[in-house]
């Protein structure tokens, strides 16, 4: 935080805010990748003996491992970086359900560790299946592939982990907004919480588009927010189209609090 404070009051320069922000480079991009390569190295121990001693499942396991892995990144990014403290609109949390989460930057899936649970199935889109090791971990914890999988094996997949009390994960923009404003929702995760009769969970994160903006390649320093919406359950609609008023009413909620978390 002193370091986070010092970046927003008291630089004024563009010369020392640029010799700050690759100072905060020299010193992350080496710890993450440290940290990466660590983790990795140690999965395979981690893995065989919790699968022994505790009886998980591939599935459960591995995604446990990439939310312990996500707590570390957060500590590590800590030193420039500051989290809040999410906040939540109704406690305890739901025992499962379909989270959807804006979207505005890579570090938006390592962001889903501020979250109270671990047993999480992302739904992807093809190209991160296709980043070699990242692609063996996601294939570990049965991801979903929303461009290649048909959507009678999504729906199956998500009822797996539904009924075992997980979560399903979606990025309902399908692309990582350039501004502050949410783009078009794609229909995907409310399609599947009518079909499965499971909630809706919205979380609102904002912050991480300053952490690492679209296009581009450098670390500055940020401040990251999480707000996580009470649950909409799908039949609070009726009709054919009741996903989408689902949709519609999600959309609209995540909109309105992340203009209040903004102070727009």
């Amino acid at each position: 935080m002193v370091l986070y404070n010092f970046y927003t009051h008291t630089l004024q320069s563009r010369l020392t805010t640029t010799i700050f922000i690759f100072i905060m480079n020299l010193i992350l991009l080496p710890l993450i990748l440290l940290w990466t390569i660590l983790g990795i190295g140690l999965f395979p121990f981690g893995f065989l003996f919790m699968k022994f001693v505790r009886g998980w499942s591939t599935q459960y396991l591995t995604r446990k491992c990439i939310w312990i892995y996500g707590r570390v990144w957060q500590f590590l990014t800590g030193f420039f970086v500051i989290f809040d403290p999410p906040q939540f609109d109704l406690a305890p949390f739901p025992e499962s359900g379909i989270i959807v989460v804006n979207h505005r930057s890579f570090f938006d899936t390592y962001c889903m560790n501020m979250l109270p649970v671990s047993d999480v199935c992302f739904a992807v889109r093809d190209w991160p299946f296709k980043i070699p090791i990242y692609n063996l971990f996601m294939n570990l914890s049965g991801y979903l592939n929303i461009e290649k999988f048909s959507w009678e094996k999504s729906v199956i997949i998500s009822k797996g982990t539904l009924e075992n009390k997980g979560f399903v994960l979606f990025f309902p923009e399908g692309h990582r907004s350039t501004t502050n404003k949410m783009t078009h929702f794609y229909s995907g995760a409310f399609k599947l919480a009518v079909q499965t009769n499971t909630p809706v969970i919205p979380v609102c994160l904002t912050g991480t588009q300053d952490l690492l903006p679209k296009a581009k390649f450098y670390l500055t320093p940020a401040r990251i927010k999480m707000k996580v919406l009470g649950p909409v359950f799908p039949d609070q609609f009726h009709g054919e189209m009741k996903h989408q008023h689902l949709k519609k009413s999600v959309k609209q909620q995540m909109d309105e609090h992340l203009t209040q978390m903004e102070g727009l």
